[in-house]
């Protein structure tokens, strides 16, 4: 074994890098709880209730379910809404409207899908906030596509960002409103509307991969006492953070603890660049430094994330079922 194997053997035996460099992250059992709480449904429900069927009157897009308010009918197609591909997707008719409905991914702040968050001035990208008892949505009127004007109403999800869109020949603002009162979920939750609500919306699927990358290349890490080998992992861990923090950037609100969430990934994708730089030097105590800030900032962000979880947990405007 090289010298410079030596020191990296011994920073995997030292306590402080053991939980950097060794077995199952810190952050594994914080990040499962996450996904439960985010995909698992609220701890309170019935057992059978997450895979309860659609009830008659009901349409479904996934584990979106919407009760057709009076006279709405169900339809088998309609509007094509930018944004919507491949989306599992419903379709209605309202009184003056055509309707869908789909969970969609978080794209941006403002819960819209990218294609329909063009508004150019402040004052019409500026949503309405539509209530129906304890959910809230964000409400959109986006400029008429030919003779249609097209409503959106967003609503953060643990599921994904529940959206209908309203195409009608004249402005209905409140119609489209109406499918809030029906709108269910048959797994999770609904999630409360602020500035951090498309950054939770995102947040466990992003923390899942980055966890799954983690653990594997943590393992080759800690497996290997070859510099080049152990140069590559750590890059592997850089391009990871990397990943995570590219996919919650957009999300974030520039303050905040978001923000603070994405500046440490950011600072753990550096760390873990400057570990694969001082193994390929090689730089002992370059080295040793990174481990130590790897270790600082992992466990700040292991904090966050329980802050997030606890978010996540709480008892909020959801309705399941």
């Amino acid at each position: 074994m090289s010298a410079f194997g030596h020191v990296t053997a011994t920073a995997h035996r030292r306590p402080s890098s053991t939980a950097l460099l060794v077995g199952l992250p810190l952050l594994a059992a914080l990040l499962g709880a996450m996904l439960a709480l985010a995909f698992g449904g609220n701890a309170g429900e019935a057992p059978g209730r997450a895979s309860a069927a659609p009830a008659a009157g009901t349409v479904s897009a996934g584990d979106l379910r919407l009760t057709l308010p009076d006279g709405w009918t169900p339809a088998r197609t309609g509007p094509d809404v930018p944004g919507f591909e491949g989306a599992p997707k419903a379709f209605a008719h309202s009184w003056n409207a055509d309707v869908v409905i789909a969970l969609l991914p978080a794209a941006r702040r403002s819960l819209l899908p990218a294609q329909l968050d063009t508004a150019k001035s402040p004052a019409s990208a500026r949503p309405r906030v539509a209530r129906a008892g304890a959910l809230s949505a964000y409400h959109y009127v986006r400029a008429p596509k030919g003779q249609r004007v097209l409503d959106v109403v967003v609503v953060p999800t643990t599921q994904g960002i529940a959206t209908i869109a309203c195409s009608s020949a004249v402005l209905a603002p409140y119609e489209c409103d109406l499918a809030l009162d029906t709108l269910r979920l048959a797994r999770g939750s609904f999630l409360a509307l602020n500035a951090d609500a498309a950054f939770l919306v995102r947040l466990p699927a992003v923390a899942a991969t980055l966890d799954a990358q983690r653990v594997r290349l943590r393992a080759r890490l800690a497996r290997t006492s070859l510099p080049d080998a152990a140069a590559r992992a750590a890059a592997g861990l850089a391009g990871a953070y990397a990943a995570a923090g590219r996919a919650l950037r957009p999300l974030a609100a520039p303050r905040g603890e978001a923000a603070a969430t994405v500046r440490l990934l950011d600072r753990l994708r550096d760390r873990y660049g400057a570990l694969a730089g001082a193994l390929r030097a090689p730089d002992r105590d370059a080295f040793a430094a990174a481990a130590r800030a790897i270790a600082r900032d992992e466990s700040r962000l292991a904090a966050r994330l329980e802050g997030w979880q606890r978010v996540l947990a709480l008892p909020g405007s959801g309705r399941a079922g």
